[in-house]
C-alpha cells in the first residue's frame, strides 16, 4: 500500500530479473501489473577463461555468440559461422574450395611480424582445438576474449586474443527423457563470380594475333586457319570450347547430423553424429567429414561431479595434386581452338589433347589430368579426448581438475603416375606426354600428439550482508606435444598402382622429422565486487616455455580491470529515468605473450648438407650449423589497454562501445645483417607494432504484445569496429617487392609507383617525364612523377594504403511470429585493397584467353582515349614498364555481402504431435547470394595478394529440415 500518492505521477515497479514498468497513477486505487521478464538481466552467463562469470559483472572485453545463433547459418565449415557475429573478429575464407576454405581468424588487426604468430588461441572445453573440425550442432556458446583483462588468464599463448568454444552436455529441459534430433540439409553451390572468358575461336585467333603484333613475337594464326573455325560453326573439329564452363558445375552438398541428448539420473549426455557430403564446384575437388561427438556429465555424489568429452573427426579430401591454383590457372590457360580429348576416331579410346597448333601456348590439361586419376588425397583424423573431476571441498571452495589428449593424424598421397600421351588436336599426331608436374608416387604420415592437464582451486565467499563478493582462483597448467612426420617417394612405374612397393627402387628417397615442445604455468585470478556496483578483477599467469633458453624462459603477464555499474547508483536511480535500464563503465590494463615463435629458435640447430668427400675418397653424410643462434631472446610481450561501456536504453536496446590499444614490443625476428655474414641471421626481440582501435555495437530485441502482430519477435543488430595497424619500431627501413617496412606506417604498407592513367597518344608520351628506359608505347601505363625531377624511377615509388582495411560492418536481423523466422546477415569491409596480377589480370599469360571486359575497354588505335585497360600484349603485359609494382594492380577490394538469409517455417505443434515428434521445422537458406564491390578479381574476399585466379568462394542456396522427437 502506497499512501499520499500525487495523481499524475510516475510510479516505476522495478524487479531483479524483470524490465522495469513506469505506471501514471489517477484516481484508481488498484493496478494489474505485469512484469515482463529481462532475459538479458537475469544472471546470464558468458564463458571466461577456467570458468564463468556473470555478463552483469565482467569488466573485461568479452562477446558471447550463442550456438543457436551461430547456426541459423547452415554452412558446412563451423568456422565462417562467426562472420559477422563480433565486432573486432574478422573470420575470413579465402577460398571456396571443400574442407580446405584457408579460415582464418584476426581479432583486433595483425600484433607481430608473421601471420601464424598473428593467429587467436582457439579452445574447445578449455583444451585447443579446429573450430572447423567441430559438428556445430554441439556448440554450446562461443566466447571472444578480446583485451588482456579477459585474456591474460592463458598467458603466452593469449596475444593475439582466446575464442573459447563450450559444447554442449545435455538435453535443456531435465525430464529423464532421451530427446532426438535429426537436422539435415542439401545445397547447391556455384561459384559466387566467374571470369567471363572470349571463348569464340575465331576471336581469340584475332586477339592473339594482335598479342603477338603489339609483343613482337611471330607466331600468328593464318587466313586459312581462322576461316576454318569461322566455317566449322563451333564443330568437334572446330570448336569454340568454353574451358572454364566445363570445369566449374553446380555442386550438390549434403550436410546431415543426428543427436541424442538427455538425462537419467544424475547423468546428463549428448551424443551427436555428423556427416558432409561436399563435392567441389571445380572438378576434381572432393571433401567428405565424419563427426562423433559424446559429452557425458555425473553428478556422482552431493559433492563430486565428473565429465568426459570426446569428439572424433575424419576428414577424407581429394583435390589435383598441384592444388587450386594451379588448377585454375591451367584451365584457363587453354584456348578455346580444341577440347581436352580428341573427337572419336571410332575405337572408343580417350586420346588427350595437347593442342590445336604447336605454337599455341597452354598449361596443363586439367581434364586430362583428373581423367587420369593424377591427384593428391588426404585423409585427417582428429581425437580430443577430456575428462574432468569437480570436487565441492566447502562451501563456496571448489577443486576442478582436468586432463585431456588430442591426437591429430594426418596421411597424404600424390599420384604422378607414369607417362600418357597427348596428341595434335588436328593432325592426331603425338605431341609428347602428359604435364601430370611429376611422375611417381609420394606418401607421408603425420601424427601430432597434444597433451593437457591443468587443476586449479576456485573460493567464491560474499559477507553476509551480501554487499562485498570476492572469487578467489589459483591454478596450474601443463602442456606438451610431439609431432612426427615420414615421407617416402618412388618416381618409376610399370603400370598405374599408387602403392610404395610397386614402384622401382631405381629412383627413390624418404625424409622424417620430428618436433616438440613443451609449456608449464601457474595462474590466479581475484575478482571482488561490491554490491555488483563497483567491480574489480586481477589475473596473473606465469608461463615457462621450451621455445626460450633456461635464462628468459618464464615470464609474468598480469592484468588488471576496473568496473562501475552507475544504474547501481542512488543518485541516478532517484532520476527516476526510464529509459536507462543499465549503464557500465570499465577499464583494463594487461600484458600478455606469445610463444608461436618457431620451436628451437635460440638453440644452434644443425642441418644436413651435401654429401662431403672428408677423406677425398668416399663421400660421407655432412652436418653444418646453417643458422646463428641467440640465446638471449625473450617473450615477445603485447599490452593491452581497453575503456569500455556497456549499456541498456529503452528496455531493450543493449550499445556496447570500446576503445583499445595494443601495443606488442619485443618481437622475435631476424637480426638486419648483411648477406657477408655467411649464415642465416639469429632471432633477436626487436621490432614493436600497435594496434588501436574502437568497436561499437546496438543490439535491439523485442517483442509485441497486443494488435494484429501479436506474438511477432523482432531482433536487430549492427556493428562497426575500425582498427589502425603502425610499425613503431624496426630499424633499417626494408622494402620487399611491392611491400614497405618503415617506421610509422602500417606493417608491410603498399609501396609502388602511382599510376595515373593509360597513354593516349604518341605525343602525349612525349610531353611526359621519361619511364625509366623503356620504349613506351600509347596504350601503355602511365606512371606520376612524384619527386618532380621528370624521370619516371624507382625514386617515384611511394607508400599507399590499403594493407589494412579502413573499418569492417555487420548487420543482423530477425523475426518470428507463428511460426515463421527470418533470419538476415550482412558483412561488409571498407577500404581494403589487394594487389594482384598474372593470371585473371594479365591477357594471354600462358595462352589464357582476355575477358570479355578487357577486350571492350583496352586501348587501341581507334580508341585511344579514356582506355580502362592497357593495349593488348601477349603475356607479360608487356614487359618491365608495365609489370613493375605499381597501382595499376592495387585492386579496391571493399565490399558487402549478403552473407545469410534464412527463411523458416516450424509446423504447428498439433500437427507435430500427432507423429510423435515434438518440433519439425523445415527452411530455406542462402548464403554469398549477393555482393556489392568494385574488385576486378573473382572474390574481394580472399586472404592475401598474389595470382589474381583463385578458387572463388560459393553461392548457396539450400534447403533443410530440423526434427525433433
Amino acid at each position: 500500500m502506497i499512501e499520499n500518492v500525487a495523481e499524475g505521477a510516475k510510479l516505476r515497479i522495478s524487479y531483479i530479473g524483470y524490465k522495469d514498468q513506469i505506471v501514471s497513477v489517477s484516481a484508481q486505487s488498484d493496478y494489474a501489473i505485469t512484469l515482463k521478464e529481462d532475459a538479458e538481466a537475469l544472471d546470464e552467463l558468458v564463458v571466461v577463461g577456467f570458468g564463468t562469470q556473470k555478463k552483469l559483472n565482467l569488466t573485461g572485453a568479452v562477446t558471447a555468440v550463442s550456438g543457436e545463433e551461430m547456426t541459423k547459418r547452415p554452412v558446412v565449415n563451423t568456422a565462417t559461422m562467426l562472420q559477422g557475429q563480433v565486432p573486432g573478429l574478422r573470420v575470413n575464407s579465402a577460398t571456396g574450395v571443400p574442407g580446405d576454405e584457408s579460415t582464418t581468424f584476426r581479432i583486433r588487426g595483425q600484433g607481430t611480424f608473421s601471420d601464424a604468430g598473428s593467429d587467436p588461441l582457439v579452445l574447445v572445453n578449455g583444451v585447443p582445438g579446429d573450430i572447423s573440425h567441430l559438428d556445430p550442432s554441439v556448440i554450446e556458446s562461443v566466447s571472444v576474449l578480446k583485451d588482456a583483462a579477459s585474456a591474460a588468464i592463458y598467458g603466452a599463448r593469449a596475444a593475439n586474443g582466446v575464442i573459447l568454444v563450450t559444447t554442449k552436455e545435455g538435453a535443456g529441459v531435465q525430464d529423464g527423457k532421451a530427446h532426438i534430433s535429426y537436422h539435415g540439409n542439401v545445397g547447391l553451390y556455384t561459384p559466387t563470380r566467374m571470369y567471363d572468358l572470349v571463348t569464340n575461336s575465331v576471336e581469340y585467333m584475332e586477339l592473339f594475333n594482335l598479342a603477338q603484333k603489339n609483343s613482337g613475337l611471330g607466331n600468328a594464326y593464318t587466313q586459312e586457319m581462322m576461316d576454318a573455325y569461322r566455317n566449322g560453326n563451333g564443330s568437334v573439329e572446330y570448336p569454340n570450347f568454353d574451358w572454364l564452363d566445363y570445369m566449374f558445375n553446380t555442386a550438390v552438398v549434403q550436410n546431415h547430423n543426428l543427436s541424442i541428448a538427455g538425462n537419467s539420473g544424475k547423468t546428463t549426455y549428448n551424443i551427436a553424429l555428423n556427416f558432409v557430403n561436399q563435392p567441389g564446384t571445380l572438378k576434381g575437388f572432393d571433401y567428405q567429414k565424419y563427426n562423433a561427438t559424446v559429452n557425458l556429465t555425473s553428478q556422482i555424489t552431493d559433492f563430486i561431479k565428473i565429465g568426459t568429452y570426446t569428439s572424433l573427426m575424419y576428414g577424407d579430401r581429394d583435390q589435383p595434386r598441384q592444388g587450386q591454383d594451379d588448377v585454375l590457372l591451367s584451365t584457363m590457360s587453354q584456348a578455346p581452338t580444341y577440347m581436352p580429348w580428341l573427337p572419336d576416331d571410332g575405337t572408343g579410346e580417350t586420346k588427350w589433347t595437347s593442342s590445336a597448333y604447336s605454337f599455341e601456348s597452354h598449361n596443363k590439361n586439367m581434364p586430362a589430368i583428373i581423367g587420369t586419376d593424377t591427384k593428391k588425397t588426404f585423409q585427417d583424423f582428429d581425437i580430443n579426448a577430456q575428462l574432468w573431476l569437480e570436487v565441492k571441498l566447502a562451501k563456496g571452495l571448489t577443486w576442478h581438475t582436468k586432463g585431456a589428449a588430442r591426437l591429430q593424424s594426418g596421411k597424404t598421397k600424390e599420384w604422378g603416375g607414369s607417362d600418357v600421351p597427348v596428341y595434335n588436336y588436328h593432325t592426331g599426331e603425338q605431341a609428347g606426354y602428359l604435364d601430370r608436374g611429376s611422375n611417381g608416387f609420394t606418401v607421408e604420415d603425420t601424427r601430432r600428439f597434444y597433451t593437457n592437464l591443468y587443476t586449479y582451486l576456485k573460493y567464491d565467499v560474499s559477507t553476509a550482508d551480501q554487499n562485498h563478493n570476492f572469487n578467489i582462483m589459483v591454478g596450474y597448467n601443463q602442456e606438451s606435444e610431439k609431432y612426427e612426420t615420414v615421407k617416402a617417394y618412388r618416381k618409376d612405374y610399370a603400370f598405374d598402382l599408387p602403392v610404395i612397393d610397386a614402384g622401382s627402387q631405381a629412383n627413390w628417397s624418404n625424409e622424417g622429422k620430428e618436433e616438440d615442445w613443451a609449456i608449464m604455468s601457474v595462474f590466479g585470478r581475484f575478482n571482488y565486487n561490491y554490491k555488483e556496483r563497483y567491480l574489480f578483477e586481477a589475473n596473473m599467469r606465469y608461463d615457462g616455455t621450451s621455445r626460450i633458453a633456461s635464462e628468459n624462459r618464464w615470464g609474468i603477464f598480469p592484468s588488471f580491470s576496473v568496473g562501475w555499474r552507475v544504474t547501481e547508483e542512488e543518485f541516478i536511480q532517484n532520476l527516476n529515468w526510464a529509459w536507462l535500464n543499465n549503464f557500465k563503465v570499465r577499464a583494463s590494463w594487461g600484458q600478455l605473450g606469445n610463444q608461436n615463435i618457431g620451436l628451437y629458435p635460440y638453440q644452434a640447430m644443425i642441418e644436413s648438407v651435401n654429401n662431403y668427400p672428408f677423406d677425398k675418397t668416399n663421400e660421407t653424410v655432412a652436418y653444418q650449423q646453417k643458422a646463428y643462434a641467440n640465446r638471449d631472446i625473450k617473450w615477445e610481450t603485447t599490452t593491452i589497454t581497453d575503456v569500455g561501456v556497456d549499456m541498456q536504453v529503452f528496455n531493450g536496446l543493449n550499445v556496447t562501445f570500446d576503445w583499445y590499444k595494443k601495443v606488442t614490443s619485443d618481437i622475435l625476428r631476424s637480426s638486419q645483417v648483411s648477406a657477408l655474414l655467411g649464415m642465416t641471421a639469429p632471432t633477436v626481440n626487436n621490432g614493436e607494432v600497435q594496434n588501436t582501435g574502437v568497436e561499437i555495437a546496438f543490439n535491439y530485441s523485442n517483442v509485441i504484445t497486443d494488435g494484429i502482430f501479436k506474438g511477432l519477435q523482432y531482433n536487430a543488430g549492427v556493428y562497426f569496429d575500425r582498427s589502425r595497424n603502425k610499425l613503431t619500431q624496426f630499424g633499417a627501413e626494408e622494402i620487399d617487392n611491392y611491400y614497405l617496412r618503415r617506421e610509422g606506417l602500417p606493417y608491410n604498407e603498399y609501396y609502388m609507383l602511382e599510376c595515373i592513367g593509360i597513354f593516349a597518344t604518341e605525343e602525349e608520351v612525349a610531353n611526359s617525364p621519361k619511364q625509366f628506359n623503356d620504349n613506351t608505347l600509347p596504350g601503355d601505363l602511365k606512371y606520376k612523377d612524384q619527386n618532380g625531377d621528370n624521370i619516371i624511377d624507382n625514386n617515384d615509388r611511394i607508400p599507399m594504403g590499403g594493407r589494412f582495411p579502413n573499418f569492417e560492418y555487420s548487420v543482423n536481423l530477425g523475426a518470428s511470429w507463428k511460426g515463421f523466422d527470418l533470419s538476415l546477415t550482412g558483412q561488409g569491409v571498407d577500404g581494403k585493397k589487394f594487389y594482384t596480377n598474372d593470371w585473371g589480370i594479365y591477357p594471354f599469360r600462358q595462352g589464357s584467353a582476355p575477358t570479355k571486359e578487357y577486350v571492350e575497354g583496352m586501348w587501341t588505335e581507334e580508341n585511344p582515349y579514356n582506355a580502362k585497360f592497357p593495349r593488348l600484349y601477349f603475356d607479360d603485359f608487356g614487359g618491365n614498364k608495365n609489370t613493375r609494382p605499381n597501382s595499376y594492380f592495387l585492386q579496391n577490394a571493399s565490399y558487402f555481402r549478403l552473407k545469410n538469409l534464412t527463411f523458416g517455417y516450424t509446423l504447428p505443434k498439433q500437427w507435430t504431435d500427432k507423429v510423435k515428434m515434438s518440433r519439425v521445422r523445415v527452411y530455406f537458406s542462402g548464403d554469398n547470394l549477393v555482393t556489392f564491390t568494385k574488385f576486378y578479381g573473382l572474390d574481394p574476399e580472399r586472404d592475401a595478394d598474389g595470382r589474381a585466379a583463385q578458387y572463388p568462394q560459393n553461392r548457396i542456396c539450400s534447403f533443410g529440415v530440423n526434427v525433433e522427437f
